[in-house]
């Protein structure tokens, strides 16, 4: 069996083990990628690696070099942060972030026209959701069933629509950082304020 066709059942192999699309594609003779999406950290998919390259059935990958790297999405970008939210973490990361930021004296973008959402906040929270997303399993799940509410508001909310009420274009986690940002800053008592699902129209 060629070493092509190793790599390929090998992706099978992990894609079953993780209940995830994995792959495994050449970048030179010594050197193979592993791409997935959700699923398993870094570390995880490591160990699943390690385990199957024990066995006889990968034997002609055991001295090739595997780089792993796990995409993150924007379906994965909303768990982490309503989790967090629900959590009590988002508003203490996000101060915090933006204070350090301060601190070191970043600077904001100043090309074109300013945008006044894009703040030291904005860059603390993505930066704090990005990591969530890189060290929990499966970060597209949600991780408590009052979240999965909250996870739909905030993609809705953030997809921006034309005048018809059309989708323009698939959410990013920028639109979502600007839609938390905004209910986090809205004055509602003690309780944060539910997410609305006002979309973002062309325009507005």
């Amino acid at each position: 069996m060629s070493r092509t066709q190793q790599a390929f059942r090998l992706g099978r192999h992990l894609t079953e083990v993780n209940d995830v699309a994995v792959t495994l594609d050449y970048v030179t003779g010594a050197e193979w990628s592993m791409n997935w999406a959700d699923g398993p950290t870094d570390e995880e998919m490591r160990a699943h690696l390690a385990e199957a390259l024990a066995g006889y059935r990968f034997a002609e990958m055991r001295d090739r070099k595997v780089s792993l790297l796990r995409g993150d999405t924007s379906r994965s970008w909303a768990p982490r942060a309503i989790a967090s939210r629900r959590e009590g973490t988002l508003v203490t990361a996000v101060a915090e972030g933006a204070v350090f930021r301060r601190r070191l004296g970043v600077e904001l973008p100043r090309l074109g026209t300013p945008d006044p959402r894009v703040t030291h906040e904005y860059y603390a929270l993505l930066q704090h959701v990005r990591k969530l997303q890189r060290t929990t399993s499966y970060p597209e799940r949600a991780s408590a069933p009052e979240d999965e509410p909250l996870i739909e508001d905030l993609l809705a909310a953030a997809t921006c629509t034309d005048q018809y009420g059309h989708r323009m274009r698939h959410v990013s986690e920028y639109d979502m950082a600007h839609v938390l940002l905004a209910v986090e800053q809205a004055p509602a008592g003690e309780q944060p304020p539910r997410l609305a699902v006002l979309p973002t129209k062309e325009g507005a």
